[in-house]
């Protein structure tokens, strides 16, 4: 098969699901499959609205070709990105259906003015069209334009946020127009059952979802490499230091417990955001030394802080899967993440990790000492973690799962 992917961001921008894009279309190619992958010059988070002209050029397997597609500044910069967001949730709340002038509003999100004739230039021929991440619609909905022009299968996985309800998370994921490309979607891939029912509660039919799953990363051959200076115990947050992400409440669970007199501190390793800055720098100064961010660490160093963890933190709204969950079960570390999101669709709850409502701090600290004060509990979790990872989470699999509904998907449009 050739393949076309289209991603907001590839691999090396950090991001779980542009990690999730990147191991699938090596997978594929390693099997044969050969895969255009289209994508923004995104390296990180902050380029989605600052710009970005050029990006790396990683070493890829010879049947991967990834293509990159310059992006623009967002007018205004970062405010003006959430205040044009907002603005499109109000749009998709008024009557009738509003998928027109969303899907103009959408070019913004991210700015790539050249997606398309980029995606109109290809050679092809292509098989099937496979995009990703509604959250940053606009090479979703491109893709999904082109496939229809082209008559060719489409396929989203769109990395659902359905946060805990109706809330702010939800409603950015769930606006017309983003509803609108997922209904008519031949296929949608969920990564858990949690996503699945969500989508079905969406709109979409059964036949239409497949569960698919995600893979654990191979970790770097040696992980015996130079870490931080950090005082012991520590426990560890991987991701986007934001509210949503659950960063903050994982910092207030831990100031609680050093309140109580639980010698521990909080490790970050991902890209921080200005709320939880200006959160940090708002604590007394032997405070902040107890909230440690690294920002974006190499792999090496990522797994070797794990290895020498107590636990990860992961309490948000705004995950669909969570892969940071799989490197530390990898590493037979326990888990605490939130009852929110496709979270719950991971971690089984008093098996291989713990769950906490979103947002409620004393229910996280609490859990955080209950693993603490119990080396047998928290020694148990972590290795059914591990097994959970061996027996259900490897990437062949997901790759095998995904060439499942290709297949199905041509034999069908034959």
């Amino acid at each position: 098969m050739h393949i076309l992917f289209v991603t907001p961001a590839f691999p090396p921008f950090p991001g779980g699901g542009e990690r999730y894009a990147g191991t699938l279309a090596r997978q594929l190619a390693a099997v044969g499959h050969q895969v255009t992958a289209v994508t923004s010059t995104a390296t990180r988070e902050n380029h989605l609205w600052q710009g970005q002209a050029t990006a790396p050029c990683p070493a890829l397997p010879p049947n991967l070709k990834l293509i990159h597609v310059p992006l623009t500044p967002f007018p205004g910069g970062r405010t003006g990105l959430l205040a044009w967001r907002k603005l499109m949730v109000l749009i998709s709340m008024l009557p009738g259906d509003q998928s027109p002038r969303l899907q103009h509003m959408a070019r913004l999100i991210p700015p790539l003015p050249g997606l398309a004739a980029r995606l109109e230039a290809l050679p092809g021929p292509f098989d099937l069209v496979h995009a990703f991440n509604i959250s940053w619609e606009y090479p979703l909905l491109v893709a999904w334009q082109y496939a229809r022009r082209r008559g060719l299968p489409f396929v989203a996985t769109p990395f659902m946020h359905f946060g805990e309800g109706n809330d702010r998370v939800a409603r950015n994921a769930t606006m017309h127009h983003q509803r609108q490309l997922l209904l008519d979607a031949d296929c949608v891939l969920a990564l858990t059952d949690v996503e699945q029912r969500g989508l079905l509660a969406l709109g979409c039919q059964p036949g239409q979802i497949a569960v698919v799953g995600s893979g654990m990363d191979k970790p770097p051959q040696t992980i015996d490499t130079a870490v931080p200076p950090l005082p012991a115990p520590y426990l560890l947050f991987i991701g986007r230091a934001s509210r949503e992400k659950g960063a903050i409440h994982a910092a207030q669970a831990v100031l609680q417990l050093r309140q109580q007199g639980v010698e521990i501190t909080l490790v970050l390793i991902g890209q921080s955001t200005p709320e939880f800055d200006r959160f940090r720098h708002r604590l007394p100064l032997d405070q902040q030394q107890q909230i440690r961010p690294l920002g974006i660490l190499p792999e090496a160093v990522k797994h070797a802080l794990l290895q020498n963890s107590k636990m990860l933190l992961l309490p948000s709204r705004t995950d669909s899967f969570g892969l940071v969950l799989l490197e530390a079960w990898y590493h037979s570390k326990p888990v605490i993440g939130a009852a929110a999101g496709g979270i719950p669709g991971v971690i089984d709850a008093e098996q291989n990790g713990l769950l906490v409502a979103y947002g409620d701090v004393p229910a996280l600290a609490a859990a955080i000492r209950r693993l603490l004060t119990d080396p047998d509990l928290s020694q148990r979790l972590g290795t059914q973690g591990r097994q959970k990872v061996a027996r259900q989470y490897t990437w062949p699999q997901v790759a095998q799962q995904v060439l499942t509904q290709y297949h199905h998907l041509l034999e069908t449009s034959r």
